[in-house]
């Protein structure tokens, strides 16, 4: 029997950053589309999906702090939508898990009652699918995503079943 094959997947919660994402450099945002700012593709013998269940004592609220936001090189701060998306490997099929504001996604990386939570969401993306982040600039102009700058950062939640 292959390994894996009849087993119980176990749960890993993890936060991936940009550098998870494949994000290694500047991404020039192009205005009035849905540009990639990073992408996963789910390795053999796992599962990946967005978000992580996180209950709370006594606010019954779950899901872990999401906490994303974006800068230029210049320092300033870049506002628009911002979606996670699972696709399978071909990208012929997304499913939106969510969408927020880049003000909201950059409230609060370390208090809860004030980020955005993403609880675990429960479709899966498997072997070879992909987890994307996807953003839809303001701007009327190109504008592009400073990478290792001081403002551009992200803790984004994910459940990992391997």
């Amino acid at each position: 029997m292959p390994f894996g094959q009849g087993r119980k997947l176990q749960k890993f919660p993890r936060i991936y950053n940009f550098t998870d994402f494949t994000m290694t450099a500047d991404v020039a945002a192009q205005p009035s589309q849905w540009n990639t700012l990073g992408s996963v593709t789910v390795p053999a013998q796992q599962e990946i999906t967005f978000g992580a269940n996180d209950p709370t004592g006594g606010s019954g609220v779950s899901g872990r702090s999401c906490y994303l936001i974006l800068g230029t090189s210049g320092g300033s701060l870049i506002e628009g939508k911002v979606r996670f998306a699972l696709t399978n490997a071909n990208e012929t099929n997304t499913v939106v898990v969510a969408e927020e504001r880049t003000e909201k996604l950059r409230a609060d990386q370390n208090d809860r009652t004030k980020a955005v939570l993403l609880p675990e969401y429960p479709m899966r993306s498997g072997e070879d699918s992909k987890l994307k982040i996807l953003f839809y600039p303001d701007s009327a102009t190109a504008v592009t995503v400073d990478y290792d700058g001081t403002q551009t950062d992200a803790l984004i939640p994910v459940t990992v079943y391997q």
